[in-house]
């Protein structure tokens, strides 16, 4: 039997957890207006298509990818092995809001998008960090990655869980390309 107290402890708490989701995405949603992503490694400066690496930022090109987004009919994802995550959601995006097929795996592709986790510095802070990227290769005749067109990352605080940073880097993606 229930207490009155535990009752309102119960009730305070369901309403504390939406509280901090709703904080979470509206952390998420900080960086929606982006236009570089910071790299992982690379020091020095160089060219990886439409993107172009310098000091650890991309910069792309968005009218050279939006060109080559629409002239492309299929997406292969790429996602760690397990990450069934960015692999539904990148799915779902691609093909309800995008308009492409998702071709099988191993299969060629016009288009390559790769959603993965960017490790931690190892450091803890209270500041926004890189959580995740999503970039999107061009793809070579054998199926492999081609030249980088698009580089999105998303910051923010470093214990949001992954499903959320899934959900940040494609809402800030669609915010930049203004996909409805």
């Amino acid at each position: 039997m229930r207490t009155q107290g535990s009752w309102n402890r119960s009730r305070l708490w369901r309403e504390m957890r939406w509280s901090l989701l709703l904080t979470a995405v509206a952390a998420a949603g900080c960086g929606l207006f982006a236009t570089t992503a910071f790299a992982q490694g690379d020091d020095g400066v160089g060219d990886a298509g439409s993107c172009t690496l310098k000091n650890h930022v991309y910069t792309c090109n968005g009218a050279e990818f939006q060109a080559a987004l629409q002239s492309a009919k299929t997406v292969a994802i790429e996602a760690h092995n397990a990450d069934g995550v960015a692999r539904n959601e990148l799915t779902s995006f691609v093909t309800r809001k995008l308009g492409k097929t998702v071709t099988a795996e191993g299969s060629s592709a016009d288009l390559i998008f790769l959603m993965i986790p960017i490790e931690p510095s190892g450091v803890i802070s209270n500041a926004d960090t890189d959580l995740g990227t999503l970039r999107i290769y061009s793809s070579t005749p054998d199926g492999a990655r081609g030249r980088l067109l698009w580089a999105e990352t998303l910051f923010g605080a470093q214990d949001l869980p992954w499903p959320m940073v899934v959900h940040g880097l494609i809402s800030q993606f669609q915010s930049h390309f203004h996909i409805k």
